[in-house]
């Protein structure tokens, strides 16, 4: 559990494995010509760490040159795969502990303009089925999927957009 908290919250891993999500698949050909900023050596190390904890899979290879290249999916991850409540319960304060250290170093920065960086956090208390609530998800996913697809212009920001699904308390009928 630990390797696997240790690949979801390192910076080049998640930007890996949001640029494969987003793909369905890819190879780490396809992976360096998406992202040059990465070099190739640290590709294949987080590609072979996520491997081993679990989060991506061989979904395909193909033949080039003689030499073999895998086809790479993500894993599904879920807060519910893991192997106990506390599991569960470190991953998520983990995750936490990353966005507030993003807020910290943000806010301790000369720059800070929170209406233009276009900060914000909403909270939403939505009564829904557990179908209704997937079909919500979807749509979410589909929109951020296409902005994700979006090859960035220079003016640009990169901004971290977090869903966060939590317990809503006891319903009060």
């Amino acid at each position: 559990m630990e390797k696997l908290l240790k690949v979801l919250t390192d910076p080049v891993s998640n930007s890996i494995l949001q640029l494969i999500r987003v793909r369905k698949k890819m190879t780490i050909t396809e992976i360096l010509t998406e992202n040059r900023k990465i070099p190739r050596a640290t590709v294949y190390r987080k590609v072979d760490k996520m491997l081993e904890v679990g989060a991506l899979k061989i979904v395909g290879s193909n033949k080039i040159r003689g030499q073999t290249e895998n086809i790479y999916a993500i894993k599904d991850i879920y807060i519910g795969n893991p192997e106990s409540a506390e599991d569960s319960l470190k991953l998520i304060t983990v995750s936490i502990m990353q966005i507030l250290d993003q807020y910290n170093r943000y806010f301790q920065s000369d720059n800070v303009d929170i209406e233009n960086d276009k900060l914000f956090i909403l909270n939403y208390a939505i009564s829904l089925s557990d179908r209704d609530f997937s079909e919500m998800m979807s749509d979410i996913l589909k929109i951020v999927d296409k902005y994700q697809r979006k090859k960035p212009a220079s003016e640009e920001k990169i901004r971290s957009l977090y869903l966060l699904s939590a317990p809503g308390g006891e319903n009060n009928d």
